[in-house]
């Protein structure tokens, strides 16, 4: 059976008058997935859920979202602070940063001529290039 195990660690900082605990307890990416669904439980709305139900990327204390689209990435940088003081508050790490990348893929442009609708179908089926063939059909006109 496999065991987890956690290293807390924990400096007092003494900044004036107050002091501040500075924690950097180690989390791993199944409990920072559990501590984002419970910070999209409490948003209004459904594109910042979104946002936070993303993938992403955790090296060390950092969590890199990989977001689809510009609108997407916008929201994220609207909610960040709140995010990240949420995700150091639950995980007991005050080293967590969050950034997002946009990951868009290239889409192809959709064929307009009757010979790249061919060969868009082509491309998929290439029987259809026999079967042209064998019909002997010309495809420009």
């Amino acid at each position: 059976m496999e065991e987890e195990v956690s290293q807390n660690t924990s400096t007092e900082i003494t900044i004036g008058n107050g002091s501040s605990v500075h924690q950097t307890k180690e989390f791993t990416k199944a409990m920072a997935i559990g501590v984002l669904a419970d910070f999209a439980d409490g948003r209004n709305t459904q594109t910042e859920k979104m946002v936070v139900t993303r993938d992403f990327d955790l090296i060390k204390n950092n969590l890199n979202f990989k977001l689809p689209n510009k609108i997407l990435f916008d929201i994220f940088h609207e909610i960040k602070q709140d995010l990240t003081d949420f995700l150091r508050k639950k995980l007991h790490n005050s080293d967590i940063q969050i950034d997002a990348t946009i990951t868009a893929e290239e889409t192809k442009a959709k064929p307009r001529t009757e010979q790249e609708k061919f060969e868009s179908m082509a491309e998929k089926n290439p029987a259809i290039w026999k079967l042209k063939e064998a019909l002997g059909l010309d495809l420009l006109f």
